[in-house]
């Protein structure tokens, strides 16, 4: 039999051609077209102006093109540690479509995953992660962009035998084993992309600050100690990473440090350990730094992060507790306060007994007897918060100057590569008052079409419900905890 051998410090990892190839070859359904079922509320029928709320002077919202700010890469999700309910589903190319599709899904661009690559025989490892892409790509025109990271190292590698509980790095002849670990990562890489996964971008370690009772790994921001505790330093682990990577054609790139929240200091601390030179983006997750109840809570930690990055690119690669609307105010504090270029929700699809924290709920496939949704999955808010951004703005995108004259409004601009499309996103933060938005767009006050889509979270009557073209007053209503999209072409 043809084998390939990949050498690994002394371990050398021999993989059966004929194993390779037989995952390479993923079965993919026949396409099954299905969209959200939408409520309308019918305040403006489709292709009519919308009125002003009786009584109450409209927002003014203006958008300013000429005042350009950080340049978008995109909108994503993860899909980790239940990879298998989604690639055996018996509705997959269903749920496929809901969340990877450009007609009817959410529309991302990116997929996170996580390494599962260890020192074995078995290439099962890889088999459900590979359906995702390839379900996720048979509906795009271009690949899914793919963010690797790690939960832990393979158990050989940890300072406590176990993949679980935390624990650090090995030693080896009283050093922190930082060779070994580099060269499990470029060993990852080299066999994820024999397979068919080619990580654009990978983070050596999913928040290095925090232990749990499930894969955890533990790092200090460097060896000194750090909270009174001692653990392998993160900058020396993701310089060594970094420098086998370069040995790699089209090396990935680094994201770092991915640490738990924007609280207590750690991304900071983290973040001036590491070689900016070696680390692609600044990453974290949004688990502390504010209160899930009320997503503005976190403005001053992300204005923090900004000003402590001054220059660098900033990605938010987790997050999912807050409910559907404040979801969305925090993707928008996110691209407005701490101007992120990349925003990661936590589960694209993942079991969940209140149908929250995942964009879409799933069931198990293996118990369809015990399904409690028709097909055993269904939309969540979350779902809707990421597609009133995700559907429309895309890499290349540059987020312009909006403002509005009310607080109780929020407004944020996007404008596409070529200039000939503007994303206006406005967000109602009101829990009871409606208000109507007059929107001032410069260059685009006489575009030659418009497209309205709107969610209101406060009762659910509306779910990504398309309202038609902008009214020549250009006026858009937003009920309470509502978001509307607005997508203007020239």
């Amino acid at each position: 039999m043809t084998r390939m051998r990949i050498k690994s410090g002394n371990r050398r990892v021999w993989i059966g051609l004929g194993a390779l190839l037989a995952l390479s070859v993923v079965v993919i359904p026949a396409e099954t077209k299905r969209s959200p079922a939408v409520t309308v509320r019918g305040i403006e029928p489709p292709g009519s102006t919308a009125f002003a709320y009786p009584g109450k002077k409209p927002v003014t919202g203006t958008v300013d093109i000429g005042k350009v700010h950080q340049e978008i890469a995109g909108f994503g999700a993860s899909e980790a540690f239940y990879e298998g309910f989604l690639a055996r589903h018996p509705h997959t190319k269903d749920i496929y479509d809901a969340l990877f599709g450009s007609e009817h899904g959410l529309h991302t661009d990116f997929l996170r995953l996580q390494n599962k690559f260890r020192y074995a025989t078995d290439l099962n490892f890889v088999k459900d992660s590979l359906a995702i892409v390839k379900g996720a790509n048979s509906l795009r025109t271009s690949p899914m962009t793919i963010v690797m990271s790690s939960w832990s190292p393979p158990a050989v590698l940890k300072s406590n035998g176990s993949e679980k509980n935390g624990g650090t790095l090995i030693k080896k002849n009283g050093k922190y084993d930082y060779a070994d670990f580099a060269q499990y990562w470029q060993d990852s890489v080299t066999v994820y992309r024999a397979l068919g996964i080619d990580p654009t971008y990978v983070s050596i370690q999913n928040e290095p600050d925090e232990t749990t009772d499930y894969e955890s790994c533990r790092f200090n921001p460097n060896e000194a100690i750090y909270h009174g505790e001692a653990w392998a330093g993160y900058a020396e682990a993701t310089d060594a990473v970094y420098r086998v990577f370069q040995k790699l054609s089209s090396p990935p790139l680094l994201l770092g440090p991915e640490t738990i929240g924007v609280g207590y200091g750690n991304e900071a601390v983290f973040t001036d350990a590491v070689n900016p030179k070696e680390i692609y983006a600044v990453t974290h997750h949004l688990y502390t730094g504010g209160d899930k109840e009320n997503s503005d809570s976190y403005i001053p930690a992300l204005r923090a992060v900004k000003s402590e990055t001054p220059g660098r690119l900033r990605f938010m690669t987790e997050y999912y507790t807050a409910n559907g609307f404040q979801t969305a105010v925090m993707i928008e504090d996110e691209l407005v306060e701490e101007e992120v270029s990349l925003y990661l929700y936590w589960p694209y699809a993942w079991p969940s007994a209140d149908g929250g924290g995942t964009l879409l709920n799933i069931e198990n496939p293996d118990e369809p007897a015990k399904w409690k949704t028709k097909n055993g999955w269904d939309y969540t808010d979350g779902y809707y918060a990421l597609k009133q951004f995700s559907y429309f703005i895309h890499a290349g995108y540059h987020r312009v100057e909006a403002s509005s004259s009310n607080d109780e409004v929020k407004l944020s601009a996007y404008l596409s590569p070529k200039k000939d499309k503007l994303v206006v996103v406005a967000l109602n933060l009101s829990p009871k008052e409606a208000h109507s938005v007059h929107l001032k767009l410069g260059e685009f006050d006489r575009a030659a079409s418009s497209v309205v889509y709107r969610t209101t979270f406060s009762d659910r009557t509306e779910q990504f419900a398309p309202l038609g073209p902008l009214g020549a007053d250009h006026l858009i209503n937003l009920p309470s905890h509502s978001v509307v999209t607005v997508e203007i072409t020239k």
